[in-house]
């Protein structure tokens, strides 16, 4: 007696006597019991004893020898079964209430929305319902019914907020700072959609409302189904058999989908193929394998069911009901959209910044816009760019209608600065660009507030929105559209504008600084494709690599 209380006073001035009360041992594998009569009693007890474990236990459930499962909404899991005295939520005396089957069928069916059915618990749930109906002592195991009734809460709960926040944390353009409901609210959510039998409409209602996330959702679905059992092989970027090359491309076209497998297929076949493949992809649609086709069509079905999933889930980072009216600049399919009530009222084309100058992703909103407006030119520019050139050709500055100031507005003559001085850190002067058709900002600036100084703007240089791809700028967005823009911006306020003063001071080349009556919410987003209410998918180029990292951090790869 005395040996044993020493050891209770050496555990306990050590602090583990407080570890083994803390801790509880694992719960037994299996809790047969004689009848289905006597299962619910048994069920309280084991979801009681599951739930004292995996709070102690870093979450995880032990369900055989081998395999542990993690539990994601322990604190909202552990409480809704408390109040519930740890009675059985989705079966009843040996059996399943058919909200559980349609629970598991909305977990199976969860890839749609671009997340994995592992995440909710589906491999394990299908064992163990399959095990349920062919295995008549499976049916009295009151610990199974226990495991199901516990993963199903969970996976509802993770549901919820898998679909209404993302699966990845908030980050600095994230309009939804959360990244989880309180647990309250998910325990309501829970029993009012069993008890009304609203499992899926009230997962549906907490996704975004916004039509082209859910033009994006139904296109992965198709997808997946179209190219289920498709695969294709690589295509070599370089080839010296121009006849056997074209075997393996028509090989691919065929297996993707883009030509069908009745029949031998012509060069000219197989060239309008290609252009269909490119139209589809953001590629000039020449019907020629160049360099970046060959890469779009070696990039595996994998890769762009991801691809999806992953745009997807930038959608579920916007707000869940967005404004009535927007503007959203999309970088990779250099557009910009004017939203008006789900409805496109401006459509343009856009120059964004080049991979090393990238468009920053931001939100704002545009308060004015400057006809005729000088250029300020960034530091960087002045440093990197135009130094190089006057210290070759003094003339450059005023061949370029440049001008350099000082502080005080003065006009300094460039010939009598040190340039050789100067650098990034350095340089007490704001080289602007005169306004005129050569400007490179060309007649308008948008202005939005941000930190990155930058705006939107129209260009001396237009008919670079011909190109295909147009990351060519230093950061800034050029608009194809502006007048439009401009137009629909003033239109609500003819006290201070009439409807054709845009067209007068053009037409008159005068500077004019415009304040907006109201603010027109701005979203300047990376999404890599976009589908129409067809759910034919259009894939972007991932210019800024931005795909690659999200595929990274969601799929853990």
């Amino acid at each position: 007696m005395r040996k044993l209380s020493l050891i209770l006073f050496m555990m306990l001035s050590s602090g583990c006597l407080c570890f083994l009360i803390s801790c509880h041992s694992a719960p037994p594998k299996t809790d047969v019991t004689k009848n289905v009569q006597s299962l619910n009693e048994h069920i309280e007890k084991d979801i009681h004893q599951l739930i004292a474990f995996f709070t102690s236990n870093n979450n995880k459930i032990i369900l055989n020898d081998k395999d542990s499962i993690t539990i994601y909404e322990p604190k909202a899991v552990n409480e809704f079964y408390r109040n519930r005295s740890y009675k059985a939520l989705w079966s009843d005396t040996g059996r399943l209430y058919p909200q559980a089957d349609t629970m598991l069928q909305i977990i199976s069916k969860s890839g749609n929305d671009g997340f994995l059915p592992a995440w909710y618990h589906g491999y394990e749930l299908s064992l163990m319902f399959q095990q349920l109906q062919a295995d008549s002592t499976a049916r009295l195991d009151a610990m199974k019914w226990s495991d199901i009734d516990i993963l199903l809460t969970d996976a509802f709960m993770r549901l919820c907020n898998n679909l209404y926040f993302g699966i990845l944390p908030p980050d600095s353009i994230s309009l939804k700072k959360g990244t989880a409901f309180p647990d309250t609210a998910l325990m309501n959510m829970l029993t009012e959609a069993v008890q009304q039998q609203r499992l899926k409409s009230t997962l549906d209602s907490l996704q975004p409302e916004d039509l082209q996330y859910h033009y994006l959702s139904k296109a992965l679905m198709r997808y997946r189904e179209k190219n289920l059992r498709r695969q294709w092989d690589t295509l070599p970027l370089k080839y010296s058999d121009s006849v056997q090359f074209e075997t393996q491309l028509s090989e691919r076209l065929t297996n993707g989908g883009e030509l069908d497998s009745t029949s031998v297929h012509s060069p000219h076949e197989i060239k309008e193929a290609l252009k269909r493949f490119q139209r589809l992809h953001a590629l000039y649609p020449d019907g020629v394998p160049g360099d970046k086709t060959i890469a779009a069509l070696n990039l595996s079905q994998d890769y762009r069911l991801k691809q999806i999933s992953v745009n997807l889930e930038r959608w579920r980072h916007l707000m869940h009901d967005m404004p009535k009216e927007y503007i959203l600049v999309n970088i990779p399919s250099y557009t910009l959209t004017l939203w008006n009530n789900d409805t496109a009222v401006i459509y343009s084309r856009v120059i964004t910044g080049k991979p090393g100058h990238q468009t920053p992703l931001l939100n704002s909103s545009i308060i004015n816009f400057q006809l005729y407006p000088y250029w300020r030119v960034p530091i960087s520019i002045v440093i990197k760019e135009i130094k190089p050139k006057v210290m070759k050709d003094t003339g450059y500055l005023r061949k370029n209608n440049f001008e350099i100031v000082d502080r005080h507005h003065n006009i300094v003559n460039p010939l009598k600065l040190k340039w050789k001085e100067y650098n990034i850190h350095y340089f007490p002067y704001v080289i602007r660009q005169m306004t005129g058709l050569d400007n490179s900002l060309g007649i308008i600036k948008f202005n939005f507030r941000n930190s990155y100084s930058v705006y939107l703007h129209d260009t001396n240089q237009r008919g670079l929105f011909n190109l295909t791809n147009r990351d060519l700028s230093h950061g800034c967005v050029r608009v194809q559209e502006w007048k439009p823009l401009a137009m629909y911006l003033i239109r609500n306020d003819t006290l201070r504008h009439l409807p054709d003063s845009v067209q007068a001071w053009i037409a008159q080349q005068k500077q004019k600084y415009v304040a907006l009556k109201t603010g027109t919410p701005l979203y300047i987003r990376y999404f890599t494709c976009e589908a129409d209410s067809t759910g034919k998918i259009k894939f972007y180029p991932d210019i800024y690599g931005y795909d690659t990292v999200m595929m990274k951090e969601m799929f853990h790869e």
